[in-house]
């Protein structure tokens, strides 16, 4: 039920914006009651972060993936497929601009980005600490000190490129992604 009422909120966010749909239109998108969808979702934050979460988990779940190869492959080529994978689902990348813009004056929506952004960097450094140890050889201490490091850096890019690709569309894409897979070799060895 919950996935209904996300997949039903996402559908509106990204015909109305996420300012635009109200949680009547949720309900409606959903073909459920009021009651069935406030059951679950007390408001249309706590919807957001959910389907957020959701998605977000889908994507970079698959750094879990990458940890659990006999070859953990290097940063260049994660974060591009991440990055990727964030921009081939639309509405998803203008969903997560308009989010942040509403925690730039909403504090329960500063809460929950900072929620996300926190979870993001937990995913980025486990990654990233078992590339440092395991295919450049350095020890635990060293692996988690440069992972803790650079994994804000990351998730910088990371949000630069889904800010430009929104606003300047496909082109700045390609320019973009490459230039961070170049940043990313200079890491790592």
């Amino acid at each position: 039920m919950r996935t209904r009422i996300q997949d039903a909120a996402l559908a509106c966010f990204a015909r109305k914006g996420f300012t635009g749909a109200s949680m009547a239109d949720i309900i409606k998108e959903a073909d459920l009651s009021a009651g069935a969808v406030y059951v679950y979702y007390s408001s249309k934050a706590e919807l957001t972060l959910d389907a957020g979460r959701r998605i977000m988990d889908q994507r970079v779940g698959r750094l879990d993936d990458f940890v659990q190869r006999r070859e953990v492959p290097p940063p260049r080529q994660v974060f591009s497929e991440l990055l990727n994978s964030i921009l081939d689902d639309n509405p998803f990348a203008p969903l997560v601009l308009q989010v942040w813009g509403e925690a730039s004056h909403a504090p329960g929506f500063a809460t929950i980005a900072e929620k996300i952004f926190d979870d993001l960097l937990g995913y980025f450094e486990a990654y990233l600490q078992e590339y440092f140890r395991r295919t450049v050889g350095l020890d635990e201490d060293r692996a988690r000190e440069r992972a803790h490091t650079i994994s804000p850096a990351i998730l910088a890019m990371i949000q630069g490129a889904i800010v430009q690709a929104a606003i300047l569309g496909d082109e700045s894409r390609t320019k973009v992604g490459d230039a961070i897979a170049s940043l990313l070799a200079g890491v790592e060895g």
